[in-house]
């Protein structure tokens, strides 16, 4: 047994830790508590109800042990058939049998003299003759003063003269002479208490050294049968000290109770005679620590603060003068500081009460989930109507109810209210309105008959003779049978607070193990005194529940403090702040400090601390990642993204460690709660409905229920863990919930817009009380005791991951890898793919990369495989892409921005490198990049052309303008070593047949080599650019045919088929019919389904080094061409911009067919004036002038990069550097470092440059491409990273609805947060701004 040892916080809060390392060197025998049984091997404690009723509890089995099936006649068979007990110990007032049914049937008399109605019933001397009828076959009232009977004089005397044995209910002795039943604890207390004295016979004085003494000293037991399980001890000392973790300190309520030493003096009577709170000397405070009059200790940071901090505010005593308020509101007299809500509240919060004086009485609007009172002043929950307690201060919520209806044992009146079933037809009536008496009372009376067909007894009423039953039970339609009532059914919360045993008749309340049944035996309570750690505005608290401690763990933050969490067993709180980027931690005694990882997006955190991993939420990225606890040294591309895929706006997140289950919040368009394995397995909606903002979420482990707080519907909702039973509790004090956390029996929670941490029965939502009151704003919550961060089996203890281990439901360890690491095929090792072959997914926010090495660890899968998400910044609706593997940098259209984006994958990120092009009013419906040269291949909507613009932007010339489909083009593919290119052109509305083409790069040699009807997509050429691939998406086909129009053959044909890649020999496909299907097939392989999702895919795209490997006549010096390079097969043809001309095929001058101050449009023929070109304006026909290059793909100072041009004018193809597209680098003459050893320097003509080596990129080869060698780990895109979750949502869906045309309601409340919680400006994030990802963050030690 694990004894627990006191740490002492240098503020001199108490907190208690479990650690074997300090515990007892000698393992002690398992001590269970009352009603448990424990297992021979010391496992484990199971319920008594669970031993020997048929099935293995216990490992060892020894809960089924020695359970005998038959009896013999002398015994009485437990109801479960395993046990067997003698006669004589049935209704003896002690449960033998653990489903305790040799004491079920026992009446409950006050002594037994008079036995009737069947004898069913017994009545005390004290009922017979006193003039009221108690039996239902009044044999009590025959005989007396010579009165006649209703009963034969042979059944009066069967009734009286045959005593039955006397049956004692539980709990009470039965007198040896059949007298009376007494009560178990004055058996052997030195004190006649039975008639004859057999309470106090063969009461043992002394015991052997094998017994137990029973605390009164009368009865002596074996010590076998102490925490058994059994009381054997009338008084149950023998079960008394069975506590697993505190023991027994004080003893009280006449010795039939023991507490542990932490019940003590704790500001809670837990002794019905109240002596567990007598002879309590005051606490005593440390140095850091104000201690309050009344003895309280708070921390001394809050003393003088303008805010009562002690419950009898002697803080804000005697201070020199008031303090500044941070609000405009103080008290007049007392000077506290008060929040406008504060005032006429009904919580006094001046000394003087000036906050609740002349307040006057305003209506209110109630919720959806609330009961209006008739005083129109006053909301209570809906569940609240008519539950039996007056709510309303009216008392309005109780009338007009409809009548309670009455158990099966008790009569019901006409006037609602319930009498004792033997009250009726007694002559007197007994109803307030009398309804017990008259009708058929007199004629129509139970008979001897009538008791035999009713299951339990007969009695009369005025609407005749009706069968009941005893209490415990309920009669069933049919009227005559009864049936237990299962108080621990549906309503179980109600009956018992933590574990309910239903038992025929009645039921058990028992607790979980380290609580104690309080005396009302329906409330537990933990040995320990639990915590609050709360986050006020950028404070950290630390509040004892009980004690009401208040100390103060972090007051260095300048941000707010939105998620806080805990690691019991390394004595750590981790939380993050508003706008930050990073994750901090603090040791419970402050002494040390740190940063776990930097340069993230963390939006909720949660800690597990069974894996000892820290999971937490990226709202911007739409990812939920983690990392280990026991790290030192933590690198942001090192964690690992658990779920990255379908998320709309992740909000906030729990964790169930002991099942290996995480639970997630998502406010997108539309609302719902998550849940999935914590390695990211078995993912399922929870919950859609009634759900408007869930801001916050919490798993109460006792009830195994979800907890939220809905900030629109201003509520606290609950469910299941399977999301059914969803109840919702609506308050007039929850305003503003923003945070929640679960305890016990009780929740509680924050309210930004009343400034409180308020608590309540999580049931109910009765007995709510104020926790915290302070002028800043509470944000996140968390319930802190060392119980709910209980050891247990760590199932990644023994399993040898090499990177990060994770829980998995089961609970089973599952290893895990970064992103830019694939999982080998033993399931422990994380190592870098041999296969760089991958394939990028486009969706509508997002490109998620996946290896095709993957594809063989894993098929049928039912989500993503390993993969790596690349969120695009800035990106409404993404349209087409490209890709150039050597130096990482993506090409992508945006319909909604009307451009071609350059996106620098850059490390772990996608970085922005501005815009390649800009079109006005218009969007790219197709592009391809020549990796060779990075020159871009075009068309869009209003120039339904192929085009190519330079790799700077500079240049854009006009290749292919006539014969095109009505459609415009759709498709370009490019095979830049061959000089070939082939694009598609769609139809249209006009009839035509849409087409693919073949051609040479510079336009020349066209070739159709199909025409179709169908809708064509998805162009792709073979690695040799000899064979041409495209989709048929009406007929469900992929197709090849040969470049110049022969062999045309069908690949594959399947039903909903969305896009298709080829790469290395290997054909991928996409299908959409119920879900999106990823298909596969390896060359003479079959089909193979890879995995399926709900994702909707825009495109799919094959890349791998060995795609883009190869050359052609423009690979060096731009082919000496000064504008644009393009290949041929076998050549090279040099084209100017559309506005120049070419006098020797080589170099490029201005046309001068427009007149000076003038330019062409690309048709060649029109000419407008210099300032109408890039206004934002279309002024040409084919709109071409508003074509605009970005300043930021060219040189830093926005001047032509032909400044870099070798001998003879030509440009040499820049490749993408980490800063801009092309940098100048000047002067810089060659040596062995300036291109870091990883090329060769080459100086032309004054211009210094390097060619790298293969696996190097970047102006001087300072990028090493290893990131195509394994997945690149998504961390932040863009800045502000770490913003108040409301505001990342906030800037999220304006981003998304801007292209969905949704408008998603904003609540007034998280605009309300936005504003109060933080004075500073708020900058949204930044797209182009690059996080820190590179820099390596220890948990260091401040």
């Amino acid at each position: 047994m694990d004894l627990p040892w006191l740490f002492v916080l240098s503020c001199g809060i108490s907190l208690f830790l479990s650690d074997p390392a300090v515990s007892s060197p000698q393992k002690s025998p398992l001590r269970c508590r009352l009603g448990m049984f424990a297992c021979k091997d010391g496992s484990d404690c199971v319920p008594s109800s669970h031993v020997c009723d048929g099935e293995k509890d216990c490992k060892d089995g020894s809960d089924e042990d020695s359970c005998a099936a038959e009896c013999t006649s002398g015994q009485f068979q437990c109801a479960h058939g395993k046990k067997c007990i003698d006669k004589s110990l049935v209704c003896d007032g002690i449960a033998q049998c653990q489903d305790q049914s040799d004491e079920g049937d026992c009446l409950k008399p006050e002594g037994c003299v008079h036995q009737c109605d069947g004898k069913t019933r017994c009545l005390p001397a004290t009922f017979l003759c006193d003039g009221e009828r108690d039996c239902m076959d009044g044999t009590d009232e025959a005989g007396c003063n010579g009165e006649a009977t209703e009963a034969t004089p042979s059944e009066a005397e069967t009734a009286t003269s045959t005593a039955a044995p006397m049956r004692c209910r539980i709990g009470l002795f039965a007198c040896t002479d059949g007298s009376d039943c007494i009560s178990s604890t004055y058996v052997c207390d030195n004190e006649v208490d039975c008639k004859d004295g057999s309470d106090e016979s063969n009461c043992a004085v002394e015991c052997t050294s094998d017994q137990f003494q029973c605390a009164h000293g009368k009865k002596c037991i074996d010590k076998v049968q102490v925490c058994d399980g059994v009381a054997h001890c009338q008084d149950l000392s023998d079960e008394g000290d069975c506590l697993k973790m505190d023991g027994c300190a004080h003893r009280c309520d006449n010795k039939t109770r023991c507490l542990p030493e932490s019940f003590l003096c704790d500001g809670e009577r837990d002794c019905q005679d109240g002596t567990d709170e007598t002879r309590c000397t005051a606490e005593a405070c440390s140095n850091a620590e104000f201690r309050c009059a009344s003895g309280q200790c708070v921390s001394m940071g809050v003393h003088c603060d303008g805010h009562p901090d002690c419950r009898d505010r002697s803080d804000e005593e005697r201070c020199m003068e008031p303090p500044p308020c941070a609000t405009n509101t103080r008290c007049p007299h007392s000077h506290e500081c008060l929040l406008e809500d504060w005032l006429c509240d009904g919580d006094q919060d001046c000394k003087d009460e000036s906050d609740e004086k002349n307040c006057e009485a305003v209506e209110v609007a109630c919720g959806e989930f609330q009961w209006w009172c008739a005083s129109k002043t006053q909301c209570v929950p809906k569940a609240w109507r008519c539950d039996g307690a007056k709510d309303c201060s009216d008392g309005s919520d109780e009338l007009d109810c409809s009548p309670a209806v009455c158990p099966s044992h008790l009569f019901q009146c006409g006037s609602s209210e319930c009498v004792y079933i033997g009250l009726a037809c007694n002559s007197k009536p007994d109803c307030q309105d009398g309804s017990d008496e008259g009708g058929d009372c007199l004629t129509d009376r139970c008979a001897a008959a009538d008791q035999s067909h009713c299951s339990h007894f007969c009695y009369s009423s005025p609407r005749g003779k009706k069968c009941g039953c005893r209490p415990g039970f309920k009669l069933q339609a049919d009227g005559t049978n009864c049936v237990d009532i299962d108080e621990c059914g549906d309503n179980g919360l109600n009956a018992c607070s933590q574990l309910c045993e239903n038992i025929p008749g009645s039921f058990v309340c028992n607790c979980s193990q380290g609580y104690v049944l309080d005396p009302d035996g329906h409330s537990c309570k933990i040995m320990g005194e639990p915590y609050l750690l709360a986050a006020v505005q950028s404070e950290l608290f630390l509040i004892g529940l009980r004690s009401s401690s208040l100390d103060l763990l972090v007051s260095s933050e300048k941000k707010p403090i939105l998620s806080v969490d805990y690691d019991w067993h390394e004595q750590r709180v981790y939380w993050i702040t508003l706008n930050a980027d990073s994750i901090k931690w603090s040791s419970f005694d402050k002494k040390n400090t740190g940063t776990i990882i930097k340069g993230i997006n963390v939006n909720s955190i949660a800690v597990d601390w069974v894996g000892k991993n820290l999971y937490w939420i990226d709202g911007f990225g739409s990812q939920i990642n983690a990392i280990g606890l026991e790290q030192s040294l933590m690198k942001a591309n090192d964690l690992v993204t658990i779920l990255d895929e379908d998320m709309d706006q992740p909000h906030s997140l729990a964790l169930l460690p002991e099942k290996g289950l995480m639970f997630w919040s998502e406010v997108g368009a539309e609302p719902q709660i998550e849940c999935a394995g914590m390695d990211g397995s078995e993912r399922r909606v929870l919950i859609k409905k009634e759900l408007r903002w869930p801001a916050s979420l919490a798993v109460d482990p006792l009830g195994l229920r979800l907890f939220w707080t809905d900030e629109k519907l201003k509520c606290i909702g609950s469910s299941t863990l399977e999301g059914g039973d969803i109840q919702l509790l609506q308050l007039m004090e929850t305003q503003s919930p923003f945070s929640v956390s679960v305890f016990n029996d009780m929740v509680f929670w924050s309210d930004t817009k009343r400034g409180t941490i308020q608590k309540a029965l999580k049931a109910t939502g009765k007995r709510r009380e104020v926790v915290l009151k302070r002028p800043g704003q509470p944000l996140g919550l968390k319930v802190l005791h060392h119980h709910l961060q209980a050891r247990g089996a760590n199932v990644c203890a023994k399993h040898q991951c090499s990177h990060l281990c994770v829980v998995a439901p089961g609970p089973k360890a599952v290893c895990k890898c970064p992103a830019h690491l694939l999982l080998a095929e033993d399931g422990l090792t994380c190592s870098r793919p041999k296969d760089t072959s991958f394939v990028f997914v486009q969706t509508t926010n997002a490109l998620t990369q996946m290896y095709l090495q993957g594809r063989n660890h894993g098929n049928n899968l039912k989500s993503w495989p390993e993969h790596r998400r690349l969120e695009l910044p800035s990106m409404n609706e993404p349209t087409v892409f490209d890709f150039t593997v050597k130096d990482l940098t993506l090409y992508l259209a945006d319909a909604t921005k009307a451009s071609a984006e350059l996106f620098k994958v850059k490390e772990s990120s996608l970085v922005s490198r501005g815009q390649l092009l800009r079109l006005g009013r218009d969007y790219l419906t197709a592009l391809a990049v020549d990796w060779i040269t990075r020159n871009l291949f075009w068309s869009s909507v209003k120039q339904p052309r192929v085009q190519v613009t330079s790799a700077q932007g500079m240049h854009t010339a006009v290749l292919i303008r006539d014969g095109l489909a009505q459609g415009g083009v759709d498709a370009i593919a490019l095979h830049p070593p061959s000089g070939r290119m082939c694009f598609m052109d769609h139809a249209g509305d006009g009839g035509q047949e849409s087409q693919v083409e073949c051609a040479f790069m510079d336009g020349r040699n066209r070739t159709v080599v199909k025409r179709s009807s169908a809708q064509l997509g998805s162009l792709a050429l073979s690695e040799d650019g000899g064979t041409l691939y495209w989709a048929d998406t009406d007929a469900g086909t992929i197709v090849s045919i040969g470049v110049d129009g022969s062999g045309y053959k069908e690949v594959k044909k399947d039903t909903g088929l969305r896009a298709f890649a080829v790469i290395n020999g290997v054909l991928l496909w996409v299908t959409k019919t119920d879900r999106t299907k990823f298909w596969f097939r390896d060359d003479g392989q079959k089909d193979k389904l890879w995995f399926e999702v709900d994702t909707d895919v825009g495109a799919l795209k094959a890349f791998s080094k060995s795609s883009q490997l190869g050359t052609n006549q423009c690979s060096n010096g731009n082919g000496g061409c000064t504008h644009l390079c393009l290949p041929f097969p076998g050549g090279r043809t040099c084209r100017c911009a559309h506005d120049h001309q070419s006098p020797d095929g080589k170099t490029c001058s201005p046309d001068k067919h427009c007149p000076a101050g003038f330019k062409s449009c690309l048709d060649g023929q029109t000419c407008l004036p210099t300032d109408k070109f890039c206004d934002g304006h279309p002024d040409c026909p084919d709109h071409s002038d508003e074509n605009c290059n970005h300043q930021t793909v060219g040189s830093k100072s926005g001047s032509p990069a032909a400044s870099l041009a070798p001998p003879g004018g030509a440009v040499s193809p820049p490749s993408i550097s980490s800063d801009v597209a092309v940098r100048n680098l000047g002067a810089s003459e060659c040596d062995d470092s300036l291109c870091q050893g990883r090329g060769t320097c080459i100086s032309r003509n004054g211009a210094t440059f390097c060619e790298c080596a293969v696996g190097y990129g970047g102006d001087r080869c300072e990028d090493e491409l290893s990131g195509l060698s394994g997945p690149i780990t998504y961390g932040a895109a863009g800045g502000g990273a770490g913003l108040l979750v409301i505001i990342v949502v906030l800037a999220m869906v304006k981003r998304r609805t801007s292209s969905q045309g949704a408008s998603p309601e904003l609540g007034e409340t998280n605009m309300d947060v936005l504003e109060k919680l933080d004075t500073s400006p708020l900058e949204c994030p930044s797209s182009t701004k690059e996080p820190n990802v590179s820099e390596e963050v220890a948990a260091s030690v401040d």
